[in-house]
């Protein structure tokens, strides 16, 4: 099993995901914040399911709110960085 390991970055798109939304819904804001974490939480077991992006960047999508999450692995630490977090807009 990997650790999982958020950026400065990504927790501060976190944040702005949660502020932007919360403005109107803030259970709703709790609810896409949760399922992005559950969504990370499953590269724990399973790094290398999704693809390279570039070079060693990976892409994983939170189908339930369209939004990407991109994370490096790294195999001797056995730890996951996420270094971004947004919403697809397409």
């Amino acid at each position: 099993m990997y650790k999982v390991e958020y950026s400065k970055n990504t927790r501060l798109n976190l944040k702005e995901i949660f502020d932007f939304i919360s403005d109107d819904d803030y259970l709703e804001a709790i609810k896409v914040v949760n399922s992005i974490k559950n969504t990370v939480n499953f590269l724990k077991d399973f790094p290398l399911l999704w693809t390279n992006y570039l070079d060693s960047t990976r892409r994983l999508v939170n189908s339930e709110y369209k939004i990407n999450i991109f994370y490096k692995i790294n195999k001797k630490k056995k730890t996951i960085i996420i270094t971004s977090i947004f919403k697809n807009r397409y």
